[in-house]
């Protein structure tokens, strides 16, 4: 149980996933969470970094898909939509349906996509339920309530950068 707590690479932000280095992973789309993890909360546009690194996902034909848990489908929809990136609202992770209907929306096998997030307890247990690999990123923003989220999460980033480093 606790292996699915484990992000398979822990990095400072998603636009540290670059084309290239998802290439060599045998990465052709990547699943990202939208709250944190693209933008800060209530944030309807990314920054000029995630919006350069979302071009650039689209230029070397890396699908995308936003899986927000956000109940609020005009706020998903309002980042997503201008963007041209597909998205589910209501989620529901750390259930597996809304992963694997964007597996399937994409059509792309669980080993060649990966599930990019800013919470253990929610994406990344959702990306390794679905067998997809998971990607932990720092949070756009720490306010307390995520802060004491995070205290419980440390052990697992912990143990995931000593794995990370083999």
């Amino acid at each position: 149980m606790f292996s699915k707590l484990l992000p398979d690479w822990v990095v400072s932000g998603i636009c540290r996933l670059t084309p290239k280095w998802l290439a060599e992973q045998g990465v052709s789309a990547v699943l990202t969470d939208l709250d944190n993890t693209l933008t800060g909360y209530r944030g309807y546009s990314p920054d000029k970094d995630v919006a350069e690194w979302i071009r650039s996902m689209k230029e070397n034909n890396i699908g995308l898909m936003i899986i927000s848990n956000n109940h609020s489908h005009e706020r998903v929809a309002g980042f997503a939509e201008p963007l041209d990136i597909p998205y589910i609202s209501k989620g529901g992770k750390p259930g597996t349906d809304s992963l694997l209907r964007a597996l399937k929306t994409l059509a792309v096998n669980p080993e060649n996509a990966i599930m990019a997030g800013d919470q253990v307890f929610i994406d990344i247990l959702a990306g390794n339920r679905a067998g997809v690999r998971t990607v932990l990123v720092e949070p756009y923003n720490m306010n307390f309530l995520f802060y004491l989220r995070r205290i419980c999460e440390t052990p697992f980033i912990r143990l995931s950068k000593k794995k990370q480093k083999r």
